[in-house]
This record gives C-alpha cells, structure tokens and sequence, in this order.
C-alpha cells in the first residue's frame, strides 16, 4: 500500500489497516508506531498520542547534542476524526537490546549526567503542556510550572508518618521520565537514540530516580548505580516520592 506523505487521510488509512506484523514499536492495545513505506520515517499514532507529544520531541530534539543522545526529529502532527494522534518523526535504524550490557548502562549513566547540565528557571512539561506518565496521575489537565507545585502533587499523596518531600532549593533539570529499554535504540556508530518523550520535562533530578523505580528492576538498580545514586538528601526525597506513587497506585483502584 503507497502513503502520500503530504496527505493526512493517506497516512491514517495506512496505519489504521497495517496488521500487527508491521508494528516496529508498541502494540493493538495502546500507542502504536509504524514505518511508513518508501520513506525513513515512522507514525506513532492511537488515542494518547498528542500534540504535547510532538512539541516535547521537537523541543528536545533542537537542545539536545546528538553526540550524546539522538533524538529523532518530530515532523508533523495531526488528529482523525475519531481523536486518534499521529506523530511523524525519523525512523532510526538499531536495535532494542535488553537486558543491557555494563558498557551500555555505563554510557546511560553519562546520558543522565548530561541532561543534568541541561537547565531551566521554570518547572513542567518541555513544551509547557500537561505533566503526563508514570510519575503523574492519568490525567491530562495537571500544569506544573514551580517546585512547590511538585513538593504539593506528592504530599497530598503522602500519609500522616509518611513525611513530606522537600525539593527546594533543587535546579531544575531535564528529565525524560520513562528511560527504559524499550525506549532506547542502540546504533551501529556506538550512539543511543531515546524515544517516547512524552513525559519529558524540566524537574528536581530526584523525579527522574524515582520513575526508575517504576521500570524494569534490574535494569533500573543497575542504572541508579553507575549514576552514584545510593545516599544523601536526593534518596531521601526519592524514598518518600516513591512511598506516595504508591500511595497513589494503591488507593486509585
């Protein structure tokens, strides 16, 4: 089947019939991403699929050195009539590998590092949207812009013996928020590509250990240690925002 890549009904009906065979990320049952034919490019489309989406991978992709970390440019977006987002954006050529290497979690480890030298004087979304993914509730309409606002989300998660987080005075740094070896494609050039930035923004480095916790474990207890994450303030903080995620989790049932 041909694609019309300037023609939006053309990449819809491409990828509303594609069988699950020519997925190369995702599955039926949530987001889905396809390489479109004849083109290096690939759709990542389904109903959570959103413009905020798309302006996070833009903006990450025009800051970010790709010496480092590649991220794959964001085209286009557009919806169908039933509310379904499509992101077009780069196809990579890699390979998912998992579990990971040392070496591999090693130069992860420098990814991290990296997009702590990465600032910004306002907190929330890379693209100014709603907070949204495994650190946050299944909404759409929480804005954070401050650190109270984040010392605020997880206390009023958190029960009385619990304590408090405390952020203040953390810079705020880029955070991807859902590192995970699904999301990382491996190149033959030695460079890793981060995908899914959907979550990303501008946090307390601690928002980035504690969604870790919410990954794979090996792979996230094999990361937090090549960071040097082990002891101080930022474990105590991470501890007690963990504690509320699942307060969150356990109580949303």
């Amino acid at each position: 089947m041909s694609v019309q890549i300037d023609n939006h009904q053309s990449v819809i009906n491409f990828c509303r019939s594609c069988s699950d065979d020519q997925l190369i990320g995702g599955s039926k049952y949530g987001n889905r991403v396809v390489k479109l034919p004849n083109y290096d490019l690939v759709v990542k489309f389904g109903r959570h699929v959103s413009s905020y989406e798309a302006k996070n991978q833009q903006k990450a992709h025009s800051m970010i050195d790709s010496n480092v970390v590649l991220v794959p440019r964001a085209y286009k977006f557009f919806v169908d009539d039933e509310g379904w987002g499509y992101m077009v954006s780069d196809y990579v050529l890699g390979k998912t590998i998992d579990p990971l290497p040392e070496s591999h979690i090693q130069k992860l480890a420098k990814v991290l590092e990296y997009f702590c030298s990465i600032t910004s004087e306002r907190a929330g979304s890379l693209s100014g949207g709603p907070s949204t993914g495994l650190i946050w509730p299944d909404t759409n309409d929480l804005f954070i812009s401050s650190v109270q606002q984040v010392e605020n989300w997880f206390n009023s998660r958190l029960f009385p013996g619990d304590g408090e987080v405390h952020l203040d005075p953390s810079p705020l740094v880029l955070c991807h928020l859902d590192i995970a070896p699904r999301n990382l494609i491996w190149l033959d050039d030695g460079r890793v590509c981060l995908l899914d930035w959907a979550s990303a923004g501008f946090y307390p480095r601690p928002l980035e250990f504690a969604s870790l916790f919410f990954q794979e474990y090996n792979f996230s207890k094999a990361l937090l240690n090549a960071t040097g994450f082990g002891s101080g303030r930022d474990k105590e903080e991470q501890q007690k925002m963990c504690q509320a995620l699942y307060n969150n989790e356990r109580y949303s049932l």
